[in-house]
């Protein structure tokens, strides 16, 4: 199924085929995986469930509104079966355009829940 995969740490994006679940989570990277409350043009954004319990990571912000730990993929999402389905109304160009990576960061896992902020590692 045609996805985007965010690569954050090698500051990448490009259009992938992903094989399901368990191919998803490898690309990303992780065990467990969440949909991202965002919507990017309609499309789920599927993250590392644990990226913030770590020391570090590679951050970037989208749409300058949403701060994104580690990696991430986009697919659509079917209404009527809940299924995932090829990624649509968006380019890669115009995702290229709406992505700024942030680099490597520091977590401060005191302010996880609350006034939550990344540093510079």
């Amino acid at each position: 199924m045609k996805a985007y995969f965010i690569n954050a740490k090698d500051e990448l994006i490009v259009e992938v085929d992903t094989k399901g679940a368990d191919h998803s989570k490898e690309l990303i990277g992780c065990k467990y995986f969440e949909i991202y409350p965002y919507k990017v043009n309609g499309n789920d954004m599927w993250t590392d469930e644990e990226a913030n319990l770590k020391d570090y990571n590679y951050f970037f912000a989208i749409d300058n509104q949403v701060i994104v730990s580690g990696n991430a993929i986009l697919l659509g999402f079917d209404i009527d079966t809940g299924d995932c389905k090829d990624v649509h109304n968006l380019t890669l160009t115009n995702l290229k355009s709406r992505v700024v990576f942030m680099g490597k960061r520091y977590i401060d896992h005191d302010k996880l829940f609350s006034n939550f902020k990344v540093e510079e590692w």
